[in-house]
């Protein structure tokens, strides 16, 4: 088996940054809390690249648990490279990010 090494792009970290402020005007324990998350959802895409359904184009999804959030990735096999492209609210209308890619 392959190992990966995850990116996040610029656009994902400012999706995580916002994410994070919102949790955070609530309580900064919940801002913490959703970075763990985050960090979880990483670590399991890199064991299981495959472990998402493709949602669009070569794009997977990833729900964060315990918060409304999604992450978008695509892997690349021939670099070994998985990239995150965002992390977006799930109840949001259009969850297509293939301009990101």
């Amino acid at each position: 088996m392959k190992k990966y090494k995850i990116v996040i792009s610029d656009l994902a970290k400012i999706d995580i940054k916002k994410a994070k402020e919102y949790y955070q005007e609530i309580n900064v324990n919940l801002a913490k809390q959703f970075l763990m998350r985050i960090r979880e959802a990483k670590l399991f895409i890199l064991e299981n690249p495959n472990g998402n359904d493709v949602i669009y184009q070569d794009v997977r999804m990833h729900l964060i648990k315990q918060f409304p959030y999604h992450l978008h990735y695509f892997y690349d096999n021939d670099r070994e490279v998985i990239v995150v492209i965002a992390v977006e609210f799930s109840k949001r209308e259009n969850l297509d990010f293939t301009d990101r890619i």
